[in-house]
């Protein structure tokens, strides 16, 4: 916790808290893993436009745009992945026809009408690899961290990117979730960050711990290479095969992983009381002084980046955001970012160095979103 009490008050540089849903996209729900076909999300039915209601509903609860890790491969028109090496089971046989109906074009439709509430983002196309039909894991990475060659990874990204626009979507995603969370990173120009690079990816979310690292990360759960920025993922707080979970998590931030049939219920027409519970529980945590929602994952990864790094400190009466420590050649890290003071109703403030965004209060908790002036990288706050 970044947090500073001094007088009456109690001042926090709140972590972040981003919810992100893995595995969106799929049409069929069972797991195929014990026949060489993809690990789906186990869930007991195909899905359907009320599945992506849910998410709709659940951003709007939250007020945040949240990240979805897509598969895509069940939204494939004209069968094209059969072209594509190790992208699915069938190979050169691949026959995407089960899943060619209205509801592409339905479900579609519906996603472009509500992208400020949902970010499309890259998952996998079918999520493993195969290699002469048998299935690895996973699609950009093997088991053990090494990538695929940039040749095949080059031809799913390409993939990726046909099915998007066969199905409306103008733009590449900006956010990667890699599958099984087989990783790599700290090779620079050899590394996946700079092909992702290429096709617009600002931004990777994985776990550390389970990605090969060819050099150490900048900070335990922040890094950086080749223009693009890792976050640690942390693990998920309910079994990915789970569906129709309780709402459970310890705030351990700031990314709340789930998979999509977590917030589904085998009822479509009880998704909503799953999505409800987990808003409430998220809207609860993040209503005291240490969390704050992020509205998009650009101020996540900001507002990570400054609890990480930027500290607080006592100076001639005055409390000092000091952001020096934050890297500089760290991406997309300048902008405004967000303080929490506690128990200041009756104490006025005042600051230099910042422009005040955003100032808002609840109950005894005043949020305040702030831009450095010039570049300040020592904001002052003053009891006055």
């Amino acid at each position: 916790m970044n947090y500073l009490a001094y007088k009456n008050v109690e001042v926090f540089l709140p972590l972040p808290i981003f919810p992100i849903i893995e595995d969106v996209g799929w049409w069929r729900g069972e797991d195929g893993s014990a026949f060489q076909q993809p690990y789906r999300n186990a869930f007991p039915r195909r899905h359907c436009l009320a599945d992506y209601q849910a998410l709709v509903r659940l951003a709007s609860r939250l007020g945040v745009r949240i990240g979805l890790g897509m598969v895509l491969c069940e939204w494939d028109r004209n069968n094209s992945l059969k072209d594509i090496p190790g992208a699915t089971w069938m190979g050169r046989h691949w026959n995407n026809h089960i899943n060619q109906g209205p509801w592409l074009d339905e479900t579609a439709d519906y996603l472009l009408h509500n992208q400020d509430s949902l970010e499309l983002g890259l998952h996998a196309l079918c999520h493993e690899f195969w290699n002469e039909g048998k299935m690895e894991r996973s699609e950009f990475h093997d088991r053990h961290g090494f990538m695929r060659s940039s040749q095949v990874i080059k031809s799913h990204l390409n993939a990726f990117g046909s099915i998007l626009e066969h199905n409306g979507f103008s733009e590449f995603p900006r956010l990667f979730f890699p599958p099984a969370l087989n990783h790599s990173f700290g090779n620079g120009q050899e590394s996946i960050q700079a092909l992702l690079c290429n096709y617009g990816i600002r931004y990777v979310i994985t776990r550390f711990s389970r990605a090969r690292r060819f050099a150490p990360a900048h900070h335990e759960k922040i890094t950086w290479e080749c223009g693009v920025g890792l976050l640690e993922r942390g693990l998920s707080p309910v079994p990915w095969n789970m569906s129709a979970c309780p709402p459970s998590w310890d705030f351990s931030g700031p990314i709340l992983p789930l998979h999509w049939g977590n917030l589904l219920h085998p009822n479509p027409e009880q998704n909503t009381d799953i999505i409800d519970g987990w808003a409430e529980m998220l809207l609860a945590g993040t209503a005291g002084p240490e969390f704050i929602l992020a509205e998009n994952y650009d101020i996540c990864w900001r507002q990570a980046a400054i609890s990480y790094f930027g500290r607080l400190s006592l100076d001639a009466g005055a409390i000092v955001v000091d952001l020096r420590a934050l890297p500089k050649d760290m991406p997309n890290s300048n902008g405004s970012f967000f303080v929490k003071i506690q128990g200041c109703q009756t104490t006025p403030l005042r600051f230099q160095g910042v422009h005040i965004v955003a100032d808002r209060f609840a109950g005894d908790i005043r949020t305040l979103q702030l831009l450095p002036k010039n570049g300040r990288q020592r904001i002052r706050l003053l009891l006055t």
